[in-house]
């Protein structure tokens, strides 16, 4: 190797400037339930369970992220039958409010 003052060419090129990506705006108004007569959807046992339990959970508890804390609560909760009820009535409203909607509005979407 000569230690003279060759550069390789890979280290003497100059860099391209990077080229920007086209930002595509999305508006916090437009989405695609943007009929405020939208039903809300069907909330699962667990997220049924969770609004419950927020606060016994956040205070029965030493980790700092609340979500893990419940994750642990939920899966040693042995019966579950109460809240897998209330997710099947929620479900079964929001069906209900669906074909109410569908039906003033004609749509035929889900």
């Amino acid at each position: 190797m000569s230690t003279g003052g060759n550069i390789p060419r890979r280290f003497s090129t100059p860099k391209k400037p990077p080229q920007k990506k086209a930002v595509v705006s999305k508006s916090t108004n437009a989405s695609k339930n943007a009929n405020d007569d939208y039903p809300k959807g069907a909330l699962s046992a667990y997220m049924i369970w969770f609004r419950e339990s927020r606060e016994s959970i956040r205070e029965g508890s030493k980790v700092k992220n609340l979500q893990k804390a419940a994750k642990f609560a939920w899966k040693k909760l042995e019966d579950k039958s109460e809240w897998e009820q209330k997710a099947k009535e929620d479900k079964e409203r929001y069906q209900r409010e669906m074909e109410e909607f569908n039906s003033k509005n004609g749509s035929a979407d889900k």
